[in-house]
């Protein structure tokens, strides 16, 4: 058996040749610590790209809700959506006290309404119901605090239109702050309707749900006298 093949070092004369061609690196080794820094750079440049477009948007109106859903409708224009028809053809305002004698707008929507079905049935008129109110002017938004059927003043006179009926008088009454302006009209929407379920999970009777498409009135406002005293 032979020395190299025993396991001894290489000597100088068994060690392959050095290419003479062959130069060192001359660049630095790479700096772990420079190059983190170098992908933060890039990194936030590009969120900061983001943003600046995103602002950019914001500013042109970009995110506001698109106005081509809404019909701008005249007054005294008859709509109909799901089972109800309406017909809308002013605002009233009129200063209250509350219960605790906090000074309110009281806006209400007149008009008449019935319905084309042959249930007796009210359109819902919460956050998720049929209308929505806006003030121009200040930019205030109001869901109703209520709805009035038929000529009477409380709401014990009906809460419900009756299938067969011809159109009865309605109100919908909104609450605006004590530092609303009356303004010379009032945005009032009526959103269309479509029968559906929407459950989380479906499998339930279907209801009237509001679409985002609607009717976009712009009624004229009538100030009544005060009535805080």
């Amino acid at each position: 058996m032979s020395e190299s093949s025993s396991g001894a070092a290489p000597t100088a004369a068994t060690q392959p040749a050095v290419d003479p061609s062959w130069t060192p690196p001359t660049g630095a080794p790479a700096d772990p610590v420079r190059a983190g820094r170098r992908s933060w750079f890039i990194s936030s440049a590009v969120v900061l790209g983001v943003v600046a477009v995103l602002v950019a948007v914001w500013a042109l109106g970009g995110f506001e809700r698109r106005t081509d859903l809404l019909q701008v409708t005249a007054p005294g224009t008859m709509i109909t959506t799901g089972p109800y028809e309406f017909t809308f053809t002013q605002v009233t305002a009129q200063r209250k006290k509350d219960f605790d004698d906090a000074v309110y707008w009281q806006l209400s929507a007149v008009g008449t309404g019935r319905t084309t079905g042959d249930i007796t049935i009210a359109p819902s008129y919460d956050d998720t119901g049929t209308f929505v109110s806006k003030d121009t002017r200040s930019g205030e938004t109001a869901v109703p605090s209520g709805v009035r059927y038929g000529a009477g003043e409380s709401f014990t006179d009906g809460s419900q239109f009756t299938p067969g009926l011809p159109p009865i008088p309605i109100r919908v009454e909104f609450k605006y702050q004590e530092t609303y302006v009356p303004d010379d009209v009032l945005r009032f929407v009526v959103f269309e309707l479509e029968f559906t379920d929407n459950s989380l999970f479906g499998g339930q009777d279907k209801t009237w749900n509001k679409t985002n498409h609607g009717f976009d009135y712009h009624l004229p406002v009538r100030v009544l006298p005060d009535a805080t005293g």
